[in-house]
């Protein structure tokens, strides 16, 4: 019996020792654990702050270091921040000279995106700024049937908008009246993507049409009564 203790007691530790490996986790340089190694992660430039049209998807590089040497076979984890868009993979393994990438989809908002890699107890944070995209759509911003005293003059504006409704600037907008005199014929959207124009009515009552067409869209029209 005695013997038999001897024999099964070295093997039942060396069990015990082969399975007592922690939680798992990817690896880097020297076999250890990204979630607790001091890597160093940094990105270039030309990632940290791009701007490109909503929806692009772009290519985005890390690095990442170890004692200020390249790190290879590190996994990456890849977080996007709420609404700044879709990821190719949630993880990626840098190669040999310690790059790790990933595709990037921005969301379909005009704002800024944010995306953050980790890698231990190591971060960096990019952003890319998405653009509204083509002007689709052009509709009233301000009230589509004004009255005022006659002589009186009102403020008309439109805004334009791409397909996912984001306000496009920089579209010229021509006004053309039924009457009455417009303070200008063309204006342009601005940040907001409005246009704008001053209409001012005769002395004598009437109704006016006030209509607004930017190339390529439907035209909007406004309905102007001086009483």
């Amino acid at each position: 019996m005695h013997r038999f203790l001897k024999i099964a007691l070295p093997f039942f530790a060396a069990a015990a020792c082969s399975s007592d490996g922690g939680s798992p986790g990817g690896t880097g340089p020297g076999g250890q654990n990204n979630n607790t190694t001091a890597y160093a992660v940094s990105a270039d430039s030309v990632f940290l702050d791009r701007t490109a049209p909503i929806g692009t998807s772009l290519e985005t590089s890390v690095r990442v270091a170890l004692g200020g040497q390249p790190a290879a076979n590190v996994a990456v984890s890849w977080f996007t921040a709420a609404g700044s868009g879709s990821l190719s993979a949630k993880t990626s393994t840098t190669d040999a000279d310690g790059v790790a990438s990933v595709t990037w989809k921005l969301s379909d908002t005009a704002h800024v995106n944010t995306l953050t890699a980790t890698a231990g107890t190591g971060s960096v944070n990019v952003k890319a700024t998405g653009t509204p995209g083509p002007a689709t759509a052009i509709s009233a911003a301000s009230a589509d049937s004004t009255t005022v005293v006659a002589g009186a003059s009102t403020l008309i504006s439109v805004r334009v908008v791409d397909s996912f409704g984001n306000r496009v600037s920089g579209i010229p907008v021509a006004w053309a009246s039924s009457g009455g005199s417009l303070s200008v014929t063309s204006s342009t959207t601005g940040p907001a993507g409005n246009a704008d124009v001053v209409f001012l009515t005769a002395t004598t009552p009437s109704t006016y049409s006030v209509t607004a067409t930017a190339p390529g869209l439907s035209s909007v029209s406004f309905k102007v009564i001086g009483f």
